[in-house]
């Protein structure tokens, strides 16, 4: 009873996380964190109650259920309910892959090859267009060769000829990180959305010919928690003492705020698009948050393809979370999701397969 109690008061503060803007208040987007660990616990009352025949219980915690079902939808997926099916009269798919490379591994934080096996993934997952953060430049290319290995794996087999849009977060001692796109069709607009952080933090917005129309790609690298060692140490240690909980919260409240105003402005951005849209990025933040919401009140989660899965793309002490996202716009039919790249970044690459209708 106790735990069905906590569970249930739990998903209702998820409820406020994806409503209430963090930057007006941030201890909600706590619940939406841990909302996984509350729905289950919650389907778990529920069944107790129905065995002890609890009848009032059993309804009760039913009924929040029922009335969370686009916040278990948002984690788990939603076996493709609502999702238009696909197109008959042969229109063509356009598989888009967004994935946060940390710099292609250019410290060697995760040994040799790195950047090969980056690009060897790629290559596998044969992406139309292909969205990258924490996108790096050396000072001197020779040195940490990067755009020619990805130009040909984005190409494939085929050596189709492949633009790129690379839109520059900062520079230091001249090495540059931003984000970039890649295509296999024409780009023929490129602006950005710059965000005036010191941060790697930045979007490229991209316009793409294809299927006789013009695509709208935003590539989006929002803020992190700019955790340092110290701060995963403690966590992962246990209960940091109260000098690390006061230290990790301000982290945390921070990068919401900043977090918050990033994403408005490129929902704006959306908003306004003359052309249809592509959202991929790294959010930086899980499916039960108001940065989710503001996105999936426009556009459609590729995600709700799958069911009862929750895809995890952060590859960090906490399995499953997914905070790398694909949305499109919501009439156009998902044909497939995916993600890989086990062990290669600190992110797993995310994928999607997508029809337009002919214009």
């Amino acid at each position: 009873m106790v735990l069905g109690l906590l569970a249930a008061l739990g998903v209702l503060w998820a409820h406020l996380a994806v409503f209430l803007s963090p930057a007006r208040w941030a201890i909600p987007a706590l619940a939406g964190m841990a909302f996984p660990a509350f729905g289950v616990l919650l389907i778990v009352a529920m069944a107790v109650m129905f065995r002890r025949r609890r009848w009032g219980w059993f309804l009760g915690f039913s009924l929040l259920i029922l009335l969370s079902g686009d916040l278990y939808r948002s984690v788990w997926g939603g076996f493709g309910w609502g999702v238009p099916e696909a197109l008959m009269n042969d229109a063509p798919a356009l598989k888009v892959m967004g994935w946060n490379v940390r710099l292609y591994d250019r410290y060697g934080w995760l040994g040799e090859d790195t950047k090969e096996g980056i690009t060897e993934a790629i290559a596998d997952e044969h992406p139309d267009v292909l969205c990258l953060q924490e996108h790096y430049r050396d000072p001197d290319p020779a040195v940490f060769p990067v755009e020619g290995l990805v130009r040909r794996a984005v190409g494939g087999v085929e050596k189709v000829p492949v633009q790129v849009h690379e839109v520059w977060a900062r520079g230091k001692a001249g090495r540059r990180f931003g984000v970039a796109t890649w295509s296999r069709h024409p780009i023929v607009g490129r602006e950005d959305i710059a965000f005036g952080t010191r941060s790697n933090n930045a979007c490229a917005v991209t316009d793409i010919a294809w299927n006789g129309d013009t695509v709208r790609v935003f590539n989006a690298h929002f803020a992190s928690l700019h955790f340092g060692s110290e701060e995963y140490a403690a966590l992962e240690e246990g209960v940091p003492d109260a000098e690390g909980r006061q230290r990790i919260w301000s982290r945390m409240r921070d990068a919401y705020s900043e977090r918050v105003t990033q994403v408005t402005r490129v929902m704006e951005a959306v908003a306004q698009s003359p052309h249809p849209v592509v959202l991929c990025g790294d959010f930086n933040d899980v499916p039960v948050s108001w940065a989710l919401q503001a996105a999936r009140g426009q556009l459609r989660d590729t995600h709700d393809l799958r069911g009862l899965r929750m895809d995890g793309t952060w590859q960090g002490a906490v399995p499953g979370v997914r905070i790398d996202h694909i949305l499109v716009d919501p009439v156009w039919p998902v044909l497939d999701y995916g993600n890989g790249g086990d062990g290669l970044s600190d992110h797993r690459y995310v994928t999607a397969v997508v029809q337009a209708p002919i214009p």
